[in-house]
């Protein structure tokens, strides 16, 4: 890509300190003259007609668009993004030779460079996630890098945030290899089963610190209900760890047929669990009404899920939910209680969970933190901690 056919853009002096201190997510409003480009379109940023930055065009729910580079010759073309997945590599190196985990986070976004893509690893294959539609118009350039940078993907899939197509939620075969139709993989030992071809990802890679905790006897002899159990990893990862049974309760069949295979895999009889495909106030209901109380209760919800009671939303519904599984917590048991999402800050959850827990009036103390692990690298510039935040709660 030739410089002089990118778009000068002149920005404020305040935006070209911000970009230039690393800052990556662009806004609109740091031109000084409007300017409609188009999704996906690479522009120069400039101040007083000095060079600032590199930037793409693309809509998202709080920017315009990520910064590419500050270095002028750091031009956007395929060598510069070969680089950034070199380096990404290099970064995690280590993981490619750990004998308990072959699932991981390959490319974080702006953590490693280019915000609004995501890439993961399962044993041999590679799933890019396209968080827009800018840096996804590009994605014919990213894989020809990506093809240089590593060539010994077994193969490469695409999965979309945002409605572009049919299916645009799942994943699809890109390059390389088909996937087998059940991937097994590793977490921390826990062997686990992902579907490439069918869209089915969740694999706990951004909870394996909590994981960890629950392996090494966070779990032991307690009786767990696990709330939007999904595949089965937090709450096989607490039988391995000690735990005399769980309960899990997710939204669909599915889930829970997924979860049976997963404690299948690690040598627990399913029979042994509980699997209820049920929506998780409704079981809360029930336990509720049979005085039914558990040493610890894990609630690991999505950010929105759709039932046929309704919705449940992580900003809006979590605090009813929270006071709901409260009154299945035995005395001195504990919630484990999370969220994946950027927009609710570790700090935010704390306060969150602490004006709870006052206005129920029962006794509470806040305990260990969990967050993701060090594959999901972060740029501090951009000023969000970790997705993926876990809090344990004991309940007085």
């Amino acid at each position: 890509m030739e410089i002089q056919n990118l778009k000068t853009i002149e920005i404020t002096k305040q935006a070209a300190r911000k970009y230039s201190d690393g800052y990556p997510r662009l806004n609109v409003r740091d031109f000084v003259e409007r300017y409609a480009g188009a999704d996906g379109e690479f522009i120069r940023l400039v101040c007083e007609k000095s060079f600032v930055a590199y930037a793409y065009l693309a809509k998202q729910r709080n920017n315009d668009g990520w910064i590419l580079a500050t270095k002028e010759q750091a031009v956007p073309n395929q060598e510069f993004f070969r680089k950034l997945f070199t380096m990404a590599q290099i970064r995690r190196k280590a993981f490619y030779y750990q004998a308990e985990t072959n699932a991981f986070r390959f490319f974080n976004g702006a953590g490693d460079g280019l915000g609004g893509i995501t890439i993961d690893y399962y044993a041999g294959y590679y799933v890019f996630t396209f968080d827009n539609k800018g840096i996804y118009y590009q994605r014919a350039e990213l894989y020809r890098a990506f093809a240089e940078a590593v060539p010994d993907a077994n193969g490469v899939y695409e999965k979309l945030q945002f409605n572009v197509q049919k299916d645009a939620l799942k994943t699809q075969h890109v390059s390389g290899q088909t996937a087998p139709e059940k991937l097994e993989i590793l977490q921390e030992g826990l062997r686990l089963q992902v579907a490439l071809n069918a869209g089915m990802l969740e694999a706990s890679l951004d909870k394996r610190v909590l994981m960890n905790a629950l392996l090494d006897g966070r779990a032991a002899a307690k009786i767990v209900l696990n709330l939007f159990s999904d595949d089965g990893a937090l709450s096989i990862a607490a039988m391995r760890g000690g735990a005399f049974k769980t309960v899990n309760v997710d939204l669909t069949a599915k889930a829970m047929k997924q979860a049976a295979e997963n404690f299948t895999l690690n040598g627990i009889t399913p029979e042994k669990q509980e699997l209820r495909a049920l929506d998780v106030t409704s079981y809360l209901d029930y336990a509720q009404k049979h005085h039914i109380k558990y040493d610890m209760v894990i609630i690991d919800p999505p950010v929105f899920v759709r039932s046929k009671r309704g919705t449940f939303s992580l900003t809006k519904d979590y605090p009813a939910l929270i006071v709901a599984a409260l009154k299945t917590v035995k005395k001195g048991g504990s919630l484990v209680l999370t969220a994946n999402t950027p927009t609710l800050t570790l700090k935010q959850f704390k306060v969150l969970l602490t004006d709870v827990f006052r206005k129920t009036g029962c006794s509470f103390e806040l305990g260990d933190i969990f967050t993701a692990p060090e594959d999901f690298v972060l740029n501090k510039k951009e000023h969000v901690g970790s997705a993926f935040k876990s809090i344990v709660v004991t309940v007085g």
